[in-house]
């Protein structure tokens, strides 16, 4: 019988059961003579329960599409110096996409008891971060994916953004003057006044502040940004030295289960001689 070299057996069981599993897995194929399936479930180390959630969630693969597309759209848009609506729009997509995969990775844990819910916010850093690469699509959706990718790319790394200023009405930026009407009298209306020229320097000269504001604002925000990434990239440098410290007991659980069970292989030989 060939057995299908499939990540995703590991992502149906509890959390607990991954290293059991995984050994039955490889046990099964080195039985059935497939050498490179028992090699490949045996590369599969067990991933901390957040990294878990979020490669469980990704068997939604539709879902992992939607975000990275959400993500790229986002990023076109803001690249493309689009107006306040179309961003906003764009943001709020992806965030409803993201926020779909993220609860999805919750509920996953949560069915297991595993505590989902304390863990979302680590969950929606990592899939946040996942949904701007996507060359990562493929091993994420197939669940072999294992470690986050090394930079911390945020909406800052995106385009260098500016906030389109505020529309100023027609009328306010240049009043242009309207031709004399007649009344039924036959007088004539006086046409409106056109703007003496210091006016019109005094609205570009407001124009220019406001303008001027906006980046001012724009750069504090992303620097605001900037400071959170480097938090966030601390933390998950220290996230990635707790995971091989994970794997590490992982391959030392998983070399001790073998050891066990060629012991009891051979227990159970002598005791039938």
């Amino acid at each position: 019988m060939n057995i299908a070299a499939d990540a995703r057996l590991l992502l149906r069981q509890s959390p607990d059961d991954y290293v059991a599993e995984r050994t039955r897995l490889v046990k099964q194929a080195r039985a059935e003579g497939q050498r490179d399936v028992a090699n490949f479930y045996q590369s599969l180390k067990r991933p901390p329960l957040s990294a878990w959630a979020v490669l469980a969630a990704a068997g939604d693969a539709d879902a992992v599409k939607d975000v990275m597309a959400a993500t790229n759209e986002l990023a076109k848009v803001q690249a493309g110096g689009s107006n306040a609506a179309a961003l906003n729009t764009a943001t709020k997509k992806r965030r409803t996409a993201l926020e779909a995969l993220v609860d999805r990775a919750v509920r996953a844990l949560d069915e297991h008891n595993a505590g989902g819910e304390a863990r979302r916010a680590e969950i929606r850093g990592m899939i946040d971060q996942l949904s701007r690469h996507s060359e990562l699509a493929e091993s994420w959706i197939e669940g072999t994916l294992r470690d986050l990718p090394d930079d911390a790319l945020g909406f800052a790394a995106f385009a260098d953004l500016e906030v389109p200023a505020a529309t100023v009405s027609a009328a306010k930026v240049a009043q242009v003057a309207k031709p004399a009407k007649s009344s039924k009298q036959g007088r004539r209306v006086a046409a409106e006044p056109e703007p003496r020229p210091d006016d019109k320097a005094s609205q570009r000269a407001a124009l220019a502040a406001e303008k001027k504001q906006a980046r001012q604002d724009v750069s504090a925000a992303a620097g605001e940004v900037a400071t959170a990434e480097r938090r966030v990239d601390a933390a998950r440098k220290e996230l990635r030295k707790a995971q091989t410290e994970s794997q590490r007991a992982d391959d030392e659980l998983a070399a001790a289960q073998q050891h066990y069970d060629k012991a009891t292989e051979r227990l159970e030989a002598l005791r039938n001689e």
